[in-house]
This record gives C-alpha cells, sequence and structure tokens, in this order.
C-alpha cells in the first residue's frame, strides 16, 4: 500500500491548502479544525516564535503542513538558474536523504531512471542549498517532535533551465517547457514504483536578463502566465490540486546585460508581477549583495550556493510552514514638505543601513525623481522606526510624476554585486544563518521605484 501524506497542527487558514496536498499525497483531507491552534498564534509570524534552544533560527508555533515521501520543486530560468561560470562545485556530498534523478540536477528530458543522492558536478547551481537548508530546518526545527518519517522533508529538485533564452524560449510549448513536466510524468512514476507519495512543491525561476535585453515590457503579465502554466500543467499530470508557487528572484545585473543600461524596467515588472499575485508569484530577494563572478553578470560558485539558501528561507516559510513569504520591500510612501517617510514590509525588524556588506552608492541607494527641469536631490537618510526609512530632499518638489526610488540607477557597464552596480544599503535583522559560514542570511531591500505622492 501506498504509504500517504499526514498533517498536524492546521493552522486557521490553512485547512484547504493542507487538505489539497494531503488529497494529492492519497489522504483524505482534514475534515474540521479540531487540530487548530489558537486564533490569536495563527497570526503569529514564524520569525517572532520562539527560538530553539541555540537561538540559531525560529520555531514555528504549529506549522501548518501535509507530509509526502517526494517533495519535487522544478527549477527553470537562465544561465544564474543552471551555474553558469560557477565551478568549481562545492556541494559534492548529500548530508541528508534529497535527491535528483539519475541524469543529474541538471536533468534534461531523456532517460530519467531512477532517484540518486543530490550532489553538484562540473558547477554549483543552487539546488543542493536549497534542499539541504530545508531538510535541516524540517529535521532539527520545525519537525522535530514529529515521529519518523514525518520529521522530514525528501527534496527532488530537477533542473530543465537554458542559459541566455529569454521568457518566448522557456514558457508553455518549449523544449524547455516539455522537459520540466517530462521530469513530472519521470518523477510520479518512479516515486509510484516505489511505493512512495509524492507532490510537485514549487517552481523555482531565476531569470530576467534575456528580457531586459529585449525590453520586453510584457515580462509582469508574462511570469504570471508562466506560474499559471506550470501549475495547470503540473495539477493534469500528478492529480494534485495543490497550488504550484513560482519562487524567483530580482535580477541585478542591468549594467552588464544587453546594452547596460543604468536602469531596468524589466527588474521593475518583477517586482509588480509579485505585487499582483503574492502567493503565485513569490519574489524572494533581489541579488546586489551575492558574490558575482568576474564577469559582473553570473554569480560565482559561493553566490550560487548562498542564493539556494535564500530560496530556501522563502521556501521555509511557505511551504513547511504555511505562513506567507514578503520580502523587505515598501508598503507606503507619504510626503510632508520635503520629507519622505517610506514604511516597509519587513521580515525581522528592525531596519538597518549596512554599508560593510555592501557600500554605499550614495545616500544608501536612494533617489528621487519628477518631471520638473530640476528635481531636488536627495540630502539625507536616516531610519526612522523598526520598519521605517525617512528620506529628506533638497526642496520640496514641484514637478509631476514624482518618484522615490532605490538600487534604481546604476552606472553603466559596473559590475553587479555588493561593491558596484545597481544596489542599496537598507537590509533587515534576520539571524538565521547561513549553514556555510557566510553570516546572517539578512533580507536585503529590493529594487523599487514607487509613486511619491
Amino acid at each position: 500500500m501506498k504509504r500517504g501524506c499526514g498533517s498536524w497542527a492546521l493552522g486557521v487558514g490553512a485547512v484547504s491548502a493542507v487538505a489539497a496536498i494531503s488529497a494529492a499525497c492519497g489522504d483524505p483531507p482534514p475534515s474540521s479544525l479540531a487540530l487548530s491552534q489558537d486564533p490569536a498564534d495563527a497570526g503569529q509570524s514564524a520569525l517572532d516564535a520562539p527560538r530553539d534552544d541555540e537561538g540559531d533560527a525560529p520555531v514555528p508555533v504549529a506549522p501548518a503542513f501535509a507530509y509526502c515521501d517526494v517533495n519535487h520543486v522544478l527549477s527553470t530560468g537562465q544561465s544564474l538558474a543552471v551555474g553558469a561560470v560557477g565551478s568549481p562545485s562545492l556541494s559534492k556530498s548529500q548530508p541528508y536523504k534529497n535527491v535528483m534523478f539519475n541524469t543529474g540536477v541538471l536533468a534534461g528530458g531523456d532517460n530519467l531512471q531512477a532517484f540518486v543522492p543530490l550532489v553538484e558536478h562540473t558547477v554549483e547551481t543552487m539546488s543542493s542549498a536549497l534542499a539541504n537548508d530545508v531538510a535541516k530546518w524540517a529535521r532539527e526545527l520545525i519537525f522535530k517532535e514529529i515521529a519518523v518519517p514525518k520529521n522530514d522533508h525528501v527534496m527532488l529538485v530537477s533542473n530543465h533551465g537554458r542559459g541566455g533564452v529569454g521568457y518566448s524560449g522557456l514558457k508553455r510549448g518549449s523544449a524547455q517547457y516539455e522537459d520540466g513536466l517530462e521530469q513530472v510524468r519521470a518523477a510520479k512514476a518512479i516515486a509510484g514504483a516505489r511505493q512512495l507519495s509524492y507532490v510537485v512543491r514549487a517552481v523555482t525561476n531565476v531569470h530576467g536578463e534575456a528580457d531586459h535585453a529585449l525590453a520586453n515590457m510584457n515580462y509582469g503579465k508574462n511570469l504570471l502566465q508562466w506560474q499559471n502554466d506550470y501549475e495547470k500543467d503540473v495539477q493534469k499530470i500528478t492529480g494534485q490540486t495543490a497550488p504550484v508557487p513560482m519562487l524567483h528572484s530580482q535580477f541585478s545585473s542591468w549594467t552588464r546585460v544587453g546594452n547596460d543600461a543604468a536602469t531596468s524596467k524589466v527588474a521593475m515588472l518583477q517586482l509588480e508581477a509579485s505585487r499582483t499575485a503574492r502567493d503565485k508569484v513569490v519574489m524572494v530577494m533581489a541579488k546586489y549583495h551575492l558574490p558575482y563572478a568576474r564577469d559582473g553578470i553570473h554569480l560565482n560558485n559561493l553566490g550560487y550556493r548562498l542564493m539556494g539558501e535564500y530560496y530556501a528561507k522563502a521556501y521555509r516559510r511557505l511551504i513547511l510552514e504555511g505562513r506567507p513569504w514578503t520580502p523587505l520591500w515598501p508598503s507606503k510612501v507619504s510626503r510632508a514638505g520635503a520629507a519622505i517617510t517610506i514604511a516597509f514590509d519587513v521580515p525581522v525588524p528592525p531596519l538597518a543601513l549596512d554599508t560593510t556588506l555592501v557600500s554605499n552608492p550614495g545616500q544608501f541607494g536612494f533617489e528621487f525623481a519628477d518631471d520638473s527641469a530640476s528635481a531636488p536631490i536627495v540630502t539625507g537618510v536616516k531610519l526612522a522606526g523598526p520598519t521605517t526609512v525617512e528620506v529628506t530632499l533638497s526642496s520640496i518638489p514641484v514637478g509631476a510624476n514624482k518618484r522615490l526610488r532605490y538600487a534604481y540607477t546604476g552606472i553603466r557597464g559596473s559590475l553587479a554585486g555588493p561593491q558596484s552596480g545597481p544596489r542599496g544599503n537598507l537590509r533587515d535583522s534576520d539571524t538565521i544563518p547561513s549553514a556555510f559560514g557566510a553570516g546572517p542570511l539578512y533580507n536585503w531591500s529590493v529594487h523599487f521605484d514607487e509613486p511619491c505622492p
């Protein structure tokens, strides 16, 4: 008899999602809120919850989750998705039970016959760090009180991205997209043959550079369609009703891509898509704080591994804890004369202005623009509270189309990364540590261009 999924500690409002995954994995859905946590606790952020004994990371009060034996993450995108320039590989052994196909993490669509331990080969992709961090947190923090085997979270990660390819070459109907669906078909068959329950949890996407170069002004809509297509096609193959969110990140290298532009509308469209469908197209982060390769476009092997850890944080919050993931981004902009106040959604307050890990490009990355012949400039930036920043202008703005921007304008041709390229210094105070000694996994503000009253 096939092993099924089990659910426990259902949070208020989470029953439908858990029921969908339970059904996908062969269990009857929960019929009531009899096991629900106290409503007062249901809204508590996982990052406000009690800490584990070592203080390394928060322990959620009661995760809303349905167990499955095999938790599949599909990975798409262009060169940063496939670890370009990320050699040598770093993750050469599998410390948990995470798997890939026998063809490797860059799996393709042919000869997908078995699951083998997840490791990196020639280059380091973000796959191993993503899966291994999630497995560690599942075992040691989130599900440590649950009996074996449901204290574990075994992930299958399979990549079907391709370097240098825009949305048109990766969308539904493309060879790469069909490889992804073939990976789902193969995984379902292999899991079934081994009497293992199976579900596709998410799609990860690292993309945007090619469509920036192509000046694709429909890219935000493309992201929404892309996620919807994956969800519908995966559900058709697997029979699951569980959603398949797309976890993506804002690209930060437009000063080195295409025409070496100073700004990028596509990066702003990435943000717009995630604000439009927060639970479907989930923005993990911007990438200016990560270590880049010498070309200033791709990450190095350490950067890919660190990127995987950031995707793991979003996956943990969204999938394991059943709570929304929101990056550090602005929630409200107000103005009184020459003073602009920006309220932020902050994963872990308080905010900080950090010029040690990211160099200061000037005014910590903040700038102002309007349609006047001589728009006022930013003369001061200060923290005005744990979730608030105050920006001071040189004069009261009078032009139309007032905009407050952050990490928006770079120097044409400059290398992306924490020392050059479009960047800023605003981060939160997250203390979750990197598993590889890279320090706390602070959440850095996204690039933005906000209307200002």
